[in-house]
């Protein structure tokens, strides 16, 4: 095995890589519904809900929450967004 130092291009690479997956972009369009998620919008208000549908294009999705208020969240509204069940 060899070691790699830290401008190895394949180091790089391979940061690129892990970034392009945990974008906030590619999260947020593999939503489904019933998935359980946590959101937080740009102003810094948390949200947490269900999944209860996503347009075509997923950018746009509604989320019920425990107190069974509907929200409409769209992608460029929302600061960072995760996963807590599928």
């Amino acid at each position: 095995m060899t070691e790699q130092k830290p401008d190895d291009p394949n180091l790089v690479e391979e940061q690129l890589h892990e970034e392009m997956e945990q974008h906030p972009l590619s999260i947020w369009t593999r939503l489904a519904p019933g998935g359980v998620v946590s959101f937080r919008a740009l102003g810094g208000q948390d949200y947490v809900g269900t999944v209860e549908s996503k347009t075509s294009n997923g950018l746009i999705i509604w989320i019920r929450d425990d107190l069974n208020e509907r929200r409409i969240f769209h992608f460029s509204e929302c600061q960072s967004v995760r996963v807590l069940q599928e």
